[in-house]
């Protein structure tokens, strides 16, 4: 038996039935928007990540055949040292010939 849906039909609930959907209903709608904020701090974070990893990317080329600044003083050292080397070699020559005159000279 099909009955018509009319303005005076009564619905009749249990109003703890009643409870139970709006209840469900909110915890859904929570637990919905706790999903969604979860979500878009995870997208962020990552977004940030790719970004600073590019970054780190980026600088790493840049600097890959940068001299480094103790390079600097490293040069300096062995440039002096290759003053000196070359200073000691011509006093050696000096010395040398020295030796040689006086060889020569003594019987």
């Amino acid at each position: 038996m099909a009955g018509k849906l009319q303005e005076s039909t009564g619905v009749s609930f249990s109003l703890s039935f009643l409870i139970q959907i709006i209840g469900a209903i909110v915890i859904g709608v929570l637990a919905f928007s706790q999903l969604d904020g979860r979500l878009a701090t995870v997208e962020n974070s990552a977004a940030m990540h790719s970004e600073n990893l590019a970054r780190i990317e980026a600088s790493m080329a840049t600097n890959q055949d940068a001299p480094i600044s103790s390079d600097h003083i490293q040069n300096t050292r062995l440039s002096s040292l290759e003053a000196q080397v070359a200073a000691d070699l011509t006093r050696i020559e000096v010395l040398e010939q020295r030796l040689y005159e006086v060889a020569r000279g003594s019987p």
